[in-house]
């Protein structure tokens, strides 16, 4: 299925895609209603004037006791020059900034996600789009000087992919009211613009920020920078600072844990659901047809993205009639100059940049580019498979991690392999044993490599630093609709950042997903996992809740257990399991596992699971991969599977 059918039927990785959704949404039912509600413009109260280094700002009150601030610049726009630049400091303003209103999202190809209108096909959103914003309760706000203490702060990094989303999709004034934190939310670049490695940017770079690569991780890092220098005058804690984000933005914070320059500027961390993928400089920029040699995937061969830096720019040239094929883009490109291939790319619109990075892999269910680059300064060379296993190699600092039990099945809902369309619209599932066992293996592969494995590495380095894993087992979505959603989508992906801000109204506005029949439960599980996370941020461990009424979450170990499972009281409650899938026990079930149909398949899931997937390809093993299971896959390029997620 390729990526403009899924976006244009609904945003993938941040929420469930499900058909029973689309069949609503494809009619025209008031999809722009849902995508313009968060951004229409407050009433400012002048009791919410607060001073930022770079001048006053001037917010609103909201119906939960809050204040809020919208669009806070925090950086210079990275337009014209400063496009694949480190971001610059903002301009101050001499006049009190009226911050009522949402920034327009970065450039992306129009979903769900960017909270603006749009349709399928559209690119939304703006370089221009480095802003911030602030939630604070109110009783601190009116007079911060008041305040005994100030209190602790909680960012907010969305998801998508890295090539979707937007700050203004999630709102923090339950979250604030409730915890008594400050909510901050940032935008940060996506896709090509946040991330893009080529070696005539590199070798034209004033820095090595500037040379990275790495534009989206260094606008969240100058976030938090921005968040030290002026949190204080909201009544928060610049020394009591929680990073937390799902799926992309959960991946970033594995990123600002391995970042020398995020050291101290943040104290403790919430991953929801990320991925500990990082990539090689070499498979950011070499064409897809080119191999080159990963030491750290035991010297195996490897090949560039489909959307490198160098795909897009033979791309770019054959677009602009430059070049009659890619093949003959590629000999131009082998005798142009840093300054001239600078200057092919510096001319280029953003909307040019977005539409070619996604054609290139339009068949993947989830648009990715290569990101999150091993640089060598903004990030580390090595894996954060290697990375985290070495005291005073990371920013080590009490984390939650932890994923959802179904991860997988919001993209499988929507992949032919697994369900046929009835009527063309309704997905039903073509074998209900195969589709449970492929979600299995799908879940242990995200909770193996972006939480257990995560979690024993920075327990062997630090045991003195808590870790604390969770899964998210919530699936009672209605069952009385012409799709089974609680078969289709299970606890799949997404589904649990409306319980972490207690929003199934606004914000991830899915019709349908909330009953009224769950109503009891579900608000009881929000209430549970937002004290969780406020305990958390207040203290550096969740314990029993905010509230301290819950059941004591204990940190991550090897035995016992050892991870909270976070599921309506109908099905069990919140409560301690033990729970510690691993690569290598993932990688020994798909060998031995006679239920897979053919060694064609059993291949095609290893690769899944370990080399073109949205996780990780630090446990992929080549040699094993030739010798699967006795018959080996030396017959099925590995590179001619497709990932899921």
């Amino acid at each position: 299925m390729g990526y403009k059918k899924i976006l244009g039927l609904l945003a993938v990785l941040a929420v469930a895609s499900i058909a029973v959704v689309i069949a609503l949404l494809d009619s025209g039912a008031d999809l722009e209603t849902m995508a313009t509600a968060e951004t229409q413009m407050q009433e400012p109260d002048p009791y919410s004037a607060r001073s930022t280094a770079n001048g006053e700002v001037i917010g609103f009150a909201d119906s939960n006791n809050s204040y809020g601030w919208l669009g806070i610049p925090y950086a210079a726009p990275p337009v014209g020059p400063l496009r694949w630049r480190a971001p610059q400091p903002a301009t101050n303003w001499t006049t009190p900034l009226s911050a009522v209103e949402s920034s327009m999202p970065c450039t992306q190809h129009w979903t769900f996600l960017a909270g603006t209108p749009g349709k399928e096909g559209d690119i939304v959103g703006s370089e221009d789009c480095l802003y911030l914003n602030i939630w604070a309760p109110r009783r601190l706000s009116l007079n911060p000087s008041m305040a005994q203490r100030k209190l602790p702060v909680m960012l907010w990094i969305h998801g998508g992919g890295n090539t979707v989303g937007s700050a203004r999709f999630y709102t923090g004034e339950k979250i604030t009211a409730q915890q008594q934190v400050i909510f901050v939310s940032l935008n940060y670049r996506l896709g090509p613009l946040g991330w893009f490695n080529h070696s005539a940017l590199r070798n034209t770079a004033a820095n090595l920020e500037d040379a990275s690569g790495n534009y989206g991780l260094l606008d969240i890092i100058a976030g938090l920078q921005w968040v030290q220098t002026n949190i204080d005058a909201f009544g928060g804690d610049p020394n009591n600072v929680t990073v937390f984000g799902e799926s992309a933005g959960a991946r970033n914070i594995y990123g600002l844990l391995a970042s020398p320059l995020a050291k101290g500027l943040f104290h403790k961390a919430i991953s929801q659901s990320g991925s500990s993928r990082t990539e090689s400089m070499e498979s950011a920029e070499l064409f897809a047809d080119q191999l080159f040699t990963e030491p750290y995937s035991g010297d195996s061969q490897q090949r560039g993205w489909p959307n490198s830096s160098n795909e897009i720019l033979a791309q770019l040239l054959v677009n602009q009639n430059i070049a009659n094929s890619s093949q003959e883009a590629k000999k131009d490109l082998s005798s142009m100059t840093d300054k001239s291939i600078a200057a092919v790319l510096y001319q280029q619109s953003p909307e040019s940049l977005i539409n070619v990075s996604m054609s290139l892999v339009e068949e993947q269910t989830m648009p990715l580019s290569p990101q999150l680059l091993r640089d060598g300064h903004v990030l580390p060379t090595e894996p954060l498979a290697e990375l985290f296993a070495v005291a005073g190699n990371y920013n080590a600092v009490p984390m939650i991690m932890g994923a959802n039990r179904d991860e997988d099945r919001s993209a499988m809902a929507n992949d032919k392999e697994f369900v046929s369309l009835r009527f063309g619209v309704l997905p039903s599932i073509k074998d209900h044993e195969r589709y449970q066992r492929y979600s299995n293996y799908y879940a242990d592969r995200w909770h193996s490599t972006g939480v257990s494995q995560m979690a024993r590495l920075m327990t062997g380095a630090n045991p003195e630093v808590g870790i604390y894993g969770y899964r998210f087992d919530w699936d009672e979505t209605p069952n009385n609709w012409p799709v089974n959603l609680p078969k289709l989508l299970g606890a799949g992906h997404g589904l649990e950042v409306s319980f972490v801000f207690n929003d199934f109204v606004g914000g991830l506005r899915l019709p349908f997903l909330y009953g009224e029949d769950s109503e009891p439960g579900r608000e009881k599980l929000s209430r549970a996992i937002m004290n969780y996370w406020g305990r958390f941020a207040h203290s550096g461990t969740p314990g029993t809740g905010l509230l301290q009424k819950q059941p004591e979450w204990t940190a991550w170990q090897e035995t016992g257990a050892n991870i909270m499972v976070l599921d309506s009281p109908a099905d069990g409650g919140w409560r301690m399991e033990h729970y510690d899938p691993s690569p290598e026990a993932t990688m020994q079930r798909i060998e031995s596992d006679t239920a897979i149909s053919s060694q064609q398949e059993r291949c095609k899931l290893f690769v899944e699971s370990f080399l073109l997937s949205y996780h990780s390809s630090d446990y992929w093993d080549p040699e094993r991969y030739l010798s699967l299971s006795g018959g080996g896959c030396a017959e099925y390029d590995p590179y001619k599977f497709e990932g899921i997620f």
